[in-house]
């Protein structure tokens, strides 16, 4: 049989106060006198009560809560793989009752796999969940579409929201256009704060290493350039490389591995034997699932062709060869966009800030070095 909770009215009852007393004392003590106050704690420590936090919150107009909308950035499966949802756990078939209930060990390897997880949108996840807790703050995760509708329903429900658009591309402004404090995340598109990484300046430092270092004379773009942090890159890229006399620089393969992992034009490269010396990746993903592909052809990365990606992700530091990359400080930006929201009152005055943050270099065996 279900127990209710006491509530503010029981406490007054017992305190022989009004309900309004009670909730001065709990949410504006300097409004009660002190006795007064005793009384009420003292009654509602005697029946159990605990005030709700979301209704102080919201007396005060604040729910206490800030917001992280993702769109499209998580993945089931790795790039280039089958997608195995008949293999995942049907979890209202699970016995919970059981003393102990088994679980999947082959479901669980392909789940923690370090090219689906963490990627590039856990590691800035877990940075704004340690601000907020540092802070005292909830935090409401959503993964949804990019809807009006859908932003606006995230966006009623928090005193601030962090958006990290993924491949379906910026938010709708006027869905963003509410009362709270707006921080787009890898993206200088919408309205708001911005959080940024130096994305020309990474792909720069790669495209100096390969051809400096390794000596390398094409160079041979793989990636979508859909979204912000693709375009720069790309653009970044074709900038570098014209710095270079008698360098060579092209589009090799225009996929984009979260929609569709097939690396066509890749391929027909590898097989006429025209692929460049190097291969510079819009991200990790992308230069983890290409060495996968041209591996299966025979071609061995840096044996017969050097590989670069850009993320810093955990998996190219222990994927075979480690992965040369350009490292953005994923949980620093994620921090960065929840301190822009605490220290935002969402009243207008504070202006919009663009905090862009430094990448670095992370060199491994996949570009002959490491």
């Amino acid at each position: 049989m279900a127990i209710s909770r006491p509530t503010v009215y029981d406490v007054a009852e017992r305190a022989g106060v009004s309900i309004a007393t009670v909730s001065f004392a709990f949410r504006r003590p300097d409004k009660v006198r002190a006795e007064t106050r005793e009384v009420v704690l003292k009654a509602a420590h005697e029946i159990g009560y605990v005030p709700s936090g979301s209704a102080r919150n919201l007396a005060r107009g604040r729910t206490g809560v800030l917001g992280l909308h993702l769109f499209d950035l998580l993945l089931d499966v790795a790039p280039g793989t089958q997608a195995a949802e008949e293999g995942v756990t049907d979890l209202s078939a699970l016995d919970l009752g059981a003393p102990l209930v088994e679980w999947d060990a082959t479901e669980d390897a392909r789940a923690s796999e370090p090219k689906v997880f963490p990627l590039y949108v856990d590691e800035v996840q877990r940075g704004f969940v340690l601000e907020c807790r540092r802070n005292t703050t909830g935090v409401l995760l959503r993964r949804g579409g990019t809807g009006s509708n859908e932003i606006a329903e995230t966006a009623g429900q928090v005193d601030g929201l962090a958006v990290l658009p993924g491949h379906a591309g910026f938010a709708p402004a006027e869905a963003l256009n509410a009362s709270v404090p707006v921080v787009m995340v890898s993206s200088g598109g919408g309205p708001g704060h911005h959080v940024l990484a130096d994305n020309a300046g990474g792909v720069r430092s790669l495209v100096d290493h390969l051809v400096t270092v390794h000596a390398a004379r094409s160079l041979g773009w793989v990636g979508a350039a859909d979204g912000w942090d693709p375009r720069r890159r790309r653009d970044a890229f074709d900038d570098a490389v014209s710095t270079y006399e008698g360098v060579r620089g092209e589009v090799v393969d225009p996929v984009d591995v979260g929609l569709d992992p097939v690396f066509t034009t890749l391929l027909e490269r590898a097989e006429a034997g025209t692929l460049p010396d190097a291969l510079v990746c819009a991200t990790d993903q992308t230069a983890l699932a290409a060495i996968d592909v041209l591996r299966e052809r025979g071609i061995e990365a840096p044996r017969d062709i050097l590989i670069a990606g850009f993320d810093g992700i955990q998996a190219t530091r222990t994927c075979s060869p480690t992965l040369t990359t350009v490292r953005q400080p994923m949980e620093l930006m994620g921090r960065l966009a929840a301190h822009l929201l605490l220290t935002d009152p969402g009243d207008g005055s504070v202006a919009p800030r663009t905090v862009t943050v430094a990448v670095a270099l992370q060199l491994g065996a996949s570009c002959g070095c490491g």
